[in-house]
């Protein structure tokens, strides 16, 4: 009996164990290798990749980690077909948003040109945070129901996020209240530009869209394309501080502020639906040439 079980741990490893890549190239298939859960104790890194290339995870199931999976200091990552929800979560203290944060879901630090695809990051504080990367694709993916933030780019230009669904994004803090937004949002943008953000859905979160918020940690030169964002406390896209971004197509309706472009400058504004805001459809305190054209909405005061 003893050699039987040392043949099935040897086999099927320890569903505790993390996993260490080890080499480039090399494929992670955890239903394949017959341990398609992998649970943690409350620590710990799931899933680490560092200082490697080629590298693909599928077919992954982990939760119960500080960090389900980090990926650092490497390129042509890919991440699909796998689900990273249920590890580190908290709340009741508003986020900040241009901090370190190795906790939750997906860390991408320092990759480049790598790409993650149909994958779930649910339940933890952050879904996917992309950090000091560009070149990389998050697609398809669903980033709800965290408690801060469900896709980050922070110090990441040219990145492209298309179709994910990242609804529910909500917090609590003591100075605002139960889910009051609390710096939570469904996507959010510090310092990242020349990115594209396409064919997202965020509603129901604290910001369907959030960049910025000082003008040290705004965003330029984006483009939001075709984005549904709709029900969230504060506003469908905040762009503050920020220049040369273009949003076309999006539909916002029933936030806050649709738009909140305080302090913004050479902002396209094109195409958009707005429906039903409580405040205002747009706003733009000392902002300067903000072209409107084409929205459901004729002006966009000061």
């Amino acid at each position: 009996m003893r050699e039987l079980f040392l043949l099935l741990t040897f086999i099927f490893p320890s569903a505790t164990q993390p996993i260490i890549v080890q080499q480039d190239n090399q494929v992670i298939d955890c239903q394949a290798e017959g341990r398609p859960v992998i649970t943690g104790n409350g620590a710990d890194t799931g899933i680490v990749v560092q200082n490697k290339t080629g590298v693909i995870i599928q077919n992954c199931t982990v939760k119960g980690f500080d960090l389900g999976l980090l990926v650092a200091d490497s390129s042509n990552v890919i991440v699909r077909n796998s689900n990273f929800s249920g590890n580190y979560v908290d709340d009741n203290s508003i986020l900040d948003l241009g901090t370190w944060l190795p906790k939750g879901g997906v860390m991408f630090h320092n990759v480049t040109n790598s790409v993650i695809q149909n994958v779930t990051a649910s339940n933890n504080v952050q879904g996917i945070q992309i950090v000091n990367g560009g070149g990389n694709t998050i697609r398809t993916n669903t980033t709800s129901n965290n408690r801060g933030w469900g896709i980050r780019l922070l110090e990441s230009p040219g990145n492209r996020v298309e179709d994910n669904t990242a609804n529910y994004n909500n917090r609590s803090c003591p100075e605002w209240g139960h889910d009051a937004g609390c710096e939570a949002a469904g996507i959010v943008l510090v310092n990242s530009d020349n990115s594209v953000v396409i064919g997202n859905t965020a509603n129901f979160s604290g910001d369907g869209i959030y960049q910025g918020n000082t003008e040290a940690r705004a965003s330029h030169n984006n483009a939001f394309y075709w984005n549904t964002l709709n029900d969230n406390v504060a506003n469908g896209i905040e762009a503050t501080f920020s220049h040369d971004n273009r949003f076309i197509g999006n539909e916002l309706q029933r936030n806050n502020y649709a738009f909140w472009l305080g302090h913004a400058s050479w902002a396209l504004v094109s195409g958009n639906f707005t429906n039903g805001n409580r405040v205002m459809d747009c706003r733009a305190e000392n902002s300067n040439n903000i072209v409107l054209e084409e929205n459901t909405f004729a002006d966009c005061p000061q």
